[in-house]
């Protein structure tokens, strides 16, 4: 007999089918769909916190990167300063006074150069009895980078000699061209205007 083979419905319970009306509002037992329709706003904010966390670091890269450059910066104008006053100076009876200074903040191609200068002009100079100081208030930095900087720097110098016993004035201009060695800026070349 075909009927002993058919398996009978289970009864229907009414609280089973209240329940699987209210699976919808149940967030774990919903349908999938539904679920992922919740993911979008997670995942929109999660990206916006991503761009967010990324412009804050590139922002303080370029910050940290400013600052960096501003310290530079002073360093060579401080450096320029000092080089320019300290060439720009002398007294015939020690002309070798600013020498180890100078070639100090050299490098040693402009050491070189500068010794030249100087033993030309040191049989003038004494025999001229020339002595001069020099100011450098207007110090100004053209172009930097990490690697380099120029710098200009207007000097004041007060120089007396035989010729002129009661001094006079002279200014300069000088373009001073800085290299980084290290941690620190050194001159690589001096054109005087």
């Amino acid at each position: 007999m075909a009927t002993d083979n058919m398996v009978a419905a289970p009864p229907r319970d009414p609280g089973a089918m209240q329940a699987t009306e209210h699976a919808e509002d149940d967030p774990l037992s919903a349908p999938r769909a539904i679920r992922s329709l919740r993911r979008p706003p997670v995942l929109v904010a999660l990206l916006l916190v991503l761009a967010l966390l990324a412009t804050a670091a590139a922002l303080t890269i370029q910050v940290l990167r400013a600052r960096h450059l501003d310290e530079l910066r002073a360093e060579a104008v401080d450096i320029a300063r000092e080089y320019s006053v300290a060439m720009s100076s002398f007294d015939f009876q020690s002309l070798d006074a600013n020498r180890d200074a100078i070639m100090e903040m050299s490098t040693p191609a402009f050491a070189d150069k500068y010794n030249q200068m100087v033993d030309a002009l040191a049989q003038i100079v004494t025999e001229g009895k020339g002595q001069a100081t020099a100011s450098a208030d207007h110090v100004a930095v053209e172009r930097i980078d990490y690697s380099s900087a120029l710098v200009l720097v207007f000097v004041d110098q007060q120089a007396k000699n035989v010729v002129s016993p009661d001094g006079n004035s002279q200014k300069y201009r000088m373009v001073v061209s800085l290299v980084r060695q290290g941690d620190r800026w050194v001159v690589d070349n001096v054109d005087t205007k």
